[in-house]
């Protein structure tokens, strides 16, 4: 996946939802395996002591941090956290992703639509803004963003604020690209489809609180996808940031890599 020795990671969105592991804080503990210190960064500070716990744990470092991704105070704290506990901040994953208001834009409440597009793409927009000052002081780092399948799929039914947030994460991405390239800083986008997460199930569990019911949902996505009918794992994800952020991919920037097991080419 390529070496991350002696760079510094700021994961924004690190926590998990419950149980299990969550794509943020897959990715935390596969930059910390790569060799990179970690600050984990998440609007509720007992989920990212418990990222940063499993890092620490396994004897890589990290630090914890309390940040609401959609208030640029706290996502400037969390950069200058990383670079007060480490001296720099080569990497900012921009994680944060909320959907759940299922409608049309004449069916979905104004308000939910300003929390799902703040928190898709505001989350992105303060990382980059607050990140891409001290990477071009220090000659370079990798911003990576999160999108999702639905950016660029209908998937079964309308979810407009999630769908316009993600979809506008990706162009941003590319813009980014090729304005910060002068300043050595590669900007790129993971684009996830479905991963079974405690987010995943939670979504379920909020439509149905039949097991079976619950399972047969799963299983009607699954079917769908074209590599081997399964859901991909938090880790597919992980693998595809510490590539991203390797040098490995050091002639890769604005690209949106898709980790869907070919949903987004897909009939579906």
């Amino acid at each position: 996946m390529g070496s991350l020795d002696n760079k510094i990671a700021l994961v924004v969105g690190a926590g998990s939802l419950g149980d299990g592991i969550s794509n943020g804080n897959a990715c935390a503990l596969s930059f910390a395996r790569a060799g990179a210190a970690v600050v984990c960064a998440d609007r509720f500070l007992d989920r990212a002591e418990a990222t940063a716990k499993l890092i620490t744990d396994e004897g890589g470092r990290a630090v914890a941090v309390q940040a609401d991704a959609t208030v640029e105070a706290d996502v400037q704290a969390a950069v200058d956290r990383a670079v007060s506990e480490y001296g720099r901040l080569d990497i900012i994953q921009n994680n944060v992703g909320v959907g759940g208001s299922w409608g049309l834009p004449d069916e979905i409440a104004f308000d939910d639509w300003n929390r799902e597009i703040a928190q898709n793409l505001t989350s992105a927009y303060l990382g980059i803004r607050c990140a891409a000052p001290v990477m071009r002081a220090q000659g370079g780092g990798v911003i990576l963003n999160v999108s999702s399948l639905f950016a660029v799929r209908f998937v079964r039914r309308p979810n407009t604020g999630y769908t316009a947030g993600k979809a506008a994460v990706e162009a941003m991405t590319r813009v980014c690209a090729m304005a910060y390239g002068r300043d050595n800083i590669r900007v790129n986008c993971l684009r996830i489809g479905f991963v079974e997460t405690a987010s995943l199930h939670h979504g379920l569990a909020s439509r149905t609180a039949d097991a079976e019911e619950k399972e047969k949902a799963l299983n009607s996505t699954r079917r769908k996808v074209p590599l081997n009918g399964q859901h991909g794992e938090p880790f597919d994800t992980g693998g595809a940031a510490v590539f991203l952020a390797s040098d490995a991919a050091k002639h890769i920037t604005g690209a949106i890599l898709n980790i869907d097991g070919g949903l987004e080419v897909a009939a579906i």
